[in-house]
């Protein structure tokens, strides 16, 4: 009986270790599609094993998931070809996974790891769920996004950085931001009434979505967005939001701050917009009256 109780508790414990909770892991960072990659994978890693981010480095063929482990690896249970291996560290590669959720088992100094993939376009079900859909329910509130946009000196240049809060049905907060210029060693944080989190970054780019809950009519106090880069670092100020807020994403022209022909001129066929004391140009045409 003592057998087969401990075979029931490993049993058990196996169970558990794989009812995973995906909406409280983040996605893994995209360093290798710009952008294509963003949001779409995710480890529930074993423990011991430690997932980086998407990458190709030079021993892979294509980009993939890189992950290392304590020790030399031996084999994997993906197909041959579907991963390449440099020691400890490994690339599966991002072909091959096309199911939903993925088990993966990797040997390395003799220890199994076993860890699972979670592929946001794959096909079938999360493991454990009966229905993946989320239906609205009564008191269910729609998303509503308010934009804003900020002009703020950068390494002594101006630099553009437009954002977004978007109020989800959930009632969490996503915060984005991006900026127009490259800003060495950008480190992109959100103020969030007081207490500084560092955003997940992508190129020009950062996005977080907050696990706390906000109420429709309330005012984020001692909140901005904060950008720490080689050198120095800039506040981006977050003004005339309130949570539940929405309005219309600004235009490019919006952005440079256009607020009457006046400052518009037409100079042998181009159009120069003068803002701040500086001048944008366009090609334009024009015609005699």
């Amino acid at each position: 009986m003592k057998k087969l109780s401990l075979s029931l508790i490993l049993l058990a414990v196996s169970a558990l270790m794989f009812a995973v909770d995906w909406s409280s892991i983040a996605w893994l960072a995209d360093g290798a599609g710009q952008g294509a990659y963003a949001n779409k994978y995710k480890v529930a890693a074993a423990f011991g094993q430690n997932v980086v981010n998407i990458q190709k480095p030079t021993f892979a063929t294509a980009p993939g998931i890189y992950t290392n482990f304590p020790a030399g690896i031996g084999s994997c249970t993906l197909a041959e070809g579907s991963y390449a291996l440099d020691g400890a560290g490994m690339i599966l590669y991002l072909s091959a996974f096309t199911a939903k959720v993925t088990d993966v088992t990797v040997v390395a100094g003799g220890v199994n790891y076993d860890f699972q993939v979670f592929y946001a376009d794959g096909e079938g079900d999360i493991p454990g769920d009966q229905d993946t859909t989320v239906t609205p329910q009564p008191g269910d509130l729609t998303p509503a996004t308010y934009y804003g946009s900020s002009t703020v000196s950068v390494s002594g240049a101006d630099c553009v950085f437009d954002w977004s809060i978007t109020r989800n049905a959930d009632a969490t907060l996503t915060f984005e931001i991006a900026w127009s210029a490259d800003i060495v060693g950008a480190v992109p944080q959100i103020c969030l009434e007081g207490t500084f989190v560092t955003m997940p970054a992508q190129a020009k780019m950062a996005c977080l979505t907050t696990t706390a809950t906000y109420t429709d009519g309330a005012t984020l106090s001692n909140t901005y967005f904060y950008i720490a880069y080689a050198g120095g670092a800039a506040n981006i100020p977050i003004t005339g939001y309130t949570v539940g807020a929405s309005n219309t994403k600004p235009s490019a022209l919006d952005r440079v701050g256009i607020e009457s022909p006046s400052v518009k001129l037409l100079d042998h066929g181009r159009l120069i917009i003068r803002h701040n004391g500086v001048e944008y140009t366009a090609q334009g045409a024009t015609r005699a009256q």
